[in-house]
C-alpha cells in the first residue's frame, strides 16, 4: 500500500483564484473524484493546503475515506514544499504525489509504478508521457522527505531540482500501456481555458 498526497496549497492565479480542487469534472469536483481513486490504493491518504476552510466542506462529505490535512511549512513555495509538508506525516514506504488541477489520476498506474520502484530500489519514478516528465503523479521513497528539507533550505524550490539529487527513474507510455494502463492520468488544467477544452473533449 502507498500514502497518497493531493497538493492544494497554490493560489490559482491562472484560474483566476478559483480554487482547481473544486472545478467539476463530470459532475464531481477534482479532489473528490481523486480522493476517490487514492482510496483504491491508498491507506493514507493526505491533503496538503493552506485554505482548509475552503476545502474542508467537500471533505466532510467524504464518506469512508480516511484523510487528514496539513499545511505546508515553508509557505507558497511550490509543490516542493507540499511534498515536504506530507512526508512528514506519511506512514508508508512510497508515497504517490498528484496536483490537485488533475482530474484522471490512476491508482493502477500508481501502484505500477510503486512497484517499480521498490523492485529497482530507487528514490522516485516518474512517469515521461509524450516526451515530457510529469513528477506530479510520481512515486516517491519515503526517505527523500530530508532531501525537500535540505533544497527548501538553501532556497531551492523547483521540483525537478529535487530529481537532480535523486536516483530515479522514468517510465514512458509504452511501458503503461504494456501493462494495459491508460496515459491521460497526467492530465492537469491551469487555467479557465484548458479547464473548457478539457470539458469539450471528455468521452461520452
Amino acid at each position: 500500500m502507498m500514502t497518497g498526497v493531493i497538493l492544494a496549497g497554490g493560489l490559482n492565479r491562472r484560474m483566476g483564484g478559483k480554487h482547481k480542487a473544486l472545478l467539476p469534472v463530470q459532475g464531481e469536483a477534482i479532489l473528490l473524484r481523486q480522493l476517490k481513486e487514492m482510496s483504491r490504493g491508498c491507506e493514507q491518504i493526505i491533503v496538503v493546503t493552506n485554505d482548509i476552510e475552503t476545502l474542508q466542506p467537500l471533505l466532510v462529505g467524504v464518506k469512508d475515506i480516511d484523510v487528514q490535512c496539513v499545511s505546508d511549512h515553508y509557505i507558497q513555495k511550490g509543490p516542493l514544499s507540499g511534498i515536504h509538508a506530507a512526508m512528514n506525516v506519511a506512514s508508508a514506504s512510497h508515497v504517490w504525489v498528484v496536483g490537485c488541477d488533475m482530474p484522471f489520476i490512476s491508482a493502477d498506474a500508481a501502484k505500477v509504478m510503486a512497484e517499480l520502484c521498490r523492485a529497482s530500489n530507487v528514490d522516485a519514478v516518474i512517469p515521461e508521457i509524450e516526451g515530457r516528465l510529469h513528477p506530479l503523479h510520481g512515486i516517491y521513497a519515503r526517505e527523500v522527505g530530508p532531501e525537500t528539507e535540505l533544497l527548501l533550505g538553501q532556497q531551492n524550490y523547483r521540483l525537478m531540482g529535487l530529481l537532480e539529487h535523486l536516483d530515479w527513474q522514468s517510465v514512458d507510455e509504452q511501458y503503461l500501456v504494456q501493462r494495459g494502463l491508460r496515459t491521460n492520468f497526467v492530465t492537469n488544467i491551469n487555467t479557465p481555458e484548458e479547464y473548457e477544452s478539457m470539458l469539450e473533449n471528455l468521452p461520452l
